[in-house]
């Protein structure tokens, strides 16, 4: 699986691991390092890889 983070529309990150993809995982947990966080507006889907 890919996460890509976006930020005001810019794209502020890219993750690719086999972990978050896994068979047996149901749960998507996002941290934070620093005090607080405030996530707003998250979307998660299912996608294909381009090829």
């Amino acid at each position: 699986m890919i996460l890509r983070p976006f930020l005001a529309g810019k794209p502020v990150g890219y993750r690719k691991s086999p972990g978050i993809g896994h068979p047996t995982k149901s749960k998507i947990e996002s941290g934070v390092s620093g005090k607080d966080g405030y996530f707003v507006d998250i979307k998660a889907w299912n996608a294909e890889p381009a090829k």
